[in-house]
């Protein structure tokens, strides 16, 4: 292969420029480290809150147990969601990039950033489901060891 056929070749991703590399990877990882976050952060809050010393309480050792997870639950939804607009509009930029559907985008991976914005979104939304799942196992299952 010489010079000036590499030259002559189509970049892999020619609409690079519409999307930040920044807001690219925002979009990719905001979602999984909300969840990350919000499970380790939730975990410690309420295991300590019930299990302190060797014997678990029946009711937590502070009040604001039950609202403090509710924040920290509420607020990885709202990483994750702005992780998965930015996606979405990232997609919107760049999904002329190459010919072809999100199901040729999946076979071919051509158009990094489209792809890397489809995956974004795909991402953002298997996660938001964990968190929203993590929820509802907060909500329904009743505190410490009643």
């Amino acid at each position: 292969m010489t010079a000036t056929s590499i030259r002559q070749q189509p970049h892999p991703s020619p609409h690079r420029e519409r999307v930040s590399l920044w807001s690219s990877w925002f979009a990719l990882l905001a979602a999984p480290h909300a969840w990350s976050l919000q499970l380790l952060i939730n975990s410690a809050l309420t295991g300590y809150a019930c299990y302190p010393h060797d014997v678990p309480f029946e009711d937590p050792i502070w009040g604001g147990v039950r609202t403090t997870v509710a924040v920290i639950e509420a607020v990885a939804v709202a990483v994750s969601l702005a992780g998965g607009f930015i996606a979405w509009r990232n997609w919107r930029r760049t999904r002329e990039e190459k010919p072809g559907s999100g199901q040729r985008l999946m076979e071919a991976g051509d158009g990094r950033t489209r792809f890397m914005a489809m995956s974004g979104i795909l991402v953002t939304l298997l996660f938001l489901v964990a968190i929203v799942f993590s929820w509802i196992q907060f909500i329904v299952l009743p505190g410490c060891g009643r």
